[in-house]
């Protein structure tokens, strides 16, 4: 069933069963398991059915330390959430997090997950049922073509293809689903302003929802799911400060700390010994096979990242003009993108440099375009950042129309991801050149200004999960520590983050919530 912000009359209570913030792909995909339970589930959208500006004008932050991209373009507000990026004839990148991943690991202080990768392997393969994606295998041999689209031939264990999967569309399409449902109801343009306890402060009593004309309405439900975002979920945890004078779940003042961004940035090129090689690369680009699309990358193995205490990345290689190599061009590119993250890029005037003194580079990267063809493979490393307390979501200086003091954001990436990029790509070089194939130029840190990571919106870490409350904000269940009846979903919770895209683990971990919910909720003894 659909409804409007503006329907409830002032301070009028709705009670129900589970009460879910935000209709993205979290919370869209745990109201759905609950369709035909009998169970009354409000989902509250901040937003509208279709992205608004007054809406986005909410998601206005505050960023210091690392640049980032503007907040209130990274997420979007309304039905869908930031998967409206996700234009229609575009693709989402899913692959499961690596079991080294879930490891603790000696060289990554803070890693470490509750449960191993086996354990979310039966949430894994629902997801791929419930989005339309292609067969849960992700087996680089199961994918290749050998005449159509060749993995690489690589002769040792210490480099090997991995697969990703792209999946079509948003999640807007469950729209009408959702609306139509007699057990759902979907608020738009539902302002969360704040998670009101009982006296104690380990129980959320209602969930306050307001209006541009300053009037209220309230939500009381048994259990309370925080999906609204990795900037978010902290945030509102951080704004429920009533009772507990630092908010919810932060009695040990981590809601918010071990905030991250997925580190991508380009990191040089690969010059191929055999020019056909370049040609034959289809399969490390996205690809139709078996019915859906796919895209294999470069990983280190697990056993070399473990010898040489690395971060887990990914290596994604794609056929390019070799003009593309030139500083000029990765200058010109890194100023563009510079224009949509705050605080501005170091090393500006450098860049510039770069730009005026390569006009001949751009010429040619110009006409290569034009022209078509490849003669290099242009290397772009996706790699997991180590978990850092200091990189966090505080509450920022600033309010939004609600009064409501908006995010503040310090990325703090750290130095040792560069060192540990450079060194997976020197164990890449070595691959490429035992195998016969070429060798890898321009390692990461030989190019000047430094290479700019660009994020991908993927928003990690802020409410982590571990099952010590000193170490964690949530428990091995998405509880929220000290909290009995709220939840936090979404990729906030992730301890480490792998070098993988992170939607289809935090939708395995939705499932897995709403399935952990649907048995308490049918428990005795449940308020």
């Amino acid at each position: 069933m659909l409804s409007y912000a503006t329907e409830p009359a002032n301070d009028e209570l709705i009670e129900t069963d589970l009460c879910i913030i935000g209709a993205g792909p979290a919370g869209i995909t745990i109201a759905r398991e609950f369709l035909g339970s009998g169970q009354r589930v409000c989902l509250l959208e901040s937003g509208g059915r279709h992205p608004e500006r007054a809406a986005q004008r909410l998601n206005r932050g505050q960023s210091v330390g690392y640049p980032v991209h503007l907040l209130h373009r990274s997420r979007i507000r309304a039905f869908g959430g930031t998967s409206r990026h996700w234009v229609p004839d575009s693709t989402w990148a899913s692959r499961p997090l690596d079991p080294i991943d879930f490891e603790a690991r000696p060289s990554v202080p803070y890693s470490g997950w509750p449960f191993d990768r086996a354990h979310l392997e039966p949430w894994y393969a629902r997801v791929h049922s419930a989005c339309d994606l292609g067969p849960y295998d992700y087996e680089a041999d199961s994918w290749a073509d050998g005449l159509r689209t060749p993995r690489l031939p690589l002769s040792g264990p210490e480099v090997e293809t991995i697969v990703f999967q792209h999946a079509p569309g948003t999640f807007d399409g469950r729209y009408d689903e959702l609306v139509r449902s007699p057990d759902v109801t979907l608020f738009l343009q539902a302002q969360v302003t704040d998670l009101v306890t009982d006296e104690d402060a380990d129980r959320v009593e209602r969930v306050e929802v307001r209006r541009d004309d300053g009037s209220r309405f309230f939500v009381g439900a048994r259990l309370v799911v925080l999906a609204a975002g990795g900037i978010d979920n902290p945030r509102l945890l951080l704004l429920a400060h009533r009772a507990r004078g630092r908010g919810l779940g932060n009695d040990h003042d981590l809601v918010g700390r071990f905030f991250t961004e997925r580190l991508s940035a380009r990191t040089g090129h690969v010059v191929t010994a055999r020019p056909e090689l370049v040609e034959r690369a289809a399969f490390y680009d996205i690809h139709a096979a078996r019915g859906t699309y796919a895209q294999g990358a470069l990983r280190v193995a697990d056993k070399v990242q473990r010898e040489l205490g690395l971060l887990n990345c990914a290596f994604f290689i794609l056929a390019r003009p070799t003009s593309v190599t030139a500083e000029a061009i990765r200058s010109a590119a890194t100023l563009t993108k510079g224009l949509a993250r705050r605080p501005l890029l170091p090393g500006i005037s450098r860049h510039l440099a770069n730009v005026a003194m390569g006009v001949g580079h751009l010429a040619s990267f110009a006409l290569d375009r034009v022209r078509g063809g490849a003669g290099v493979l242009m290397l772009r490393a996706q790699c997991e950042p180590p978990p850092n307390p200091d990189s966090r979501v505080r509450l920022g200086s600033r309010r939004d129309r609600f009064g409501q003091h908006v995010a503040q954001v310090d990325w703090r990436p750290g130095t040792a991801a560069r060192a540990s990029i450079r060194a997976s790509q020197e164990t890449l070089d070595a691959a490429l050149r035992a195998s016969g194939i070429g060798h890898v130029e321009f390692l990461l840190g030989d190019e000047r200004p430094p290479a700019l990571f660009e994020g991908n919106y993927h928003h990690l870490g802020a409410t982590r999960m571990h099952p010590d409350p000193r170490q964690g904000v949530v428990d091995a269940d998405c509880l929220v520590h000290g909290v009995r009846n709220l939840y936090v979903a979404g990729s906030s919770v992730f301890p480490t983050y792998g070098c993988s895209n992170p939607t289809l683990t935090l939708l395995a971990l939705a499932l897995r919530l709403a399935d952990h919910m649907k048995q308490r909720l049918a428990g005795p003894g449940m308020p």
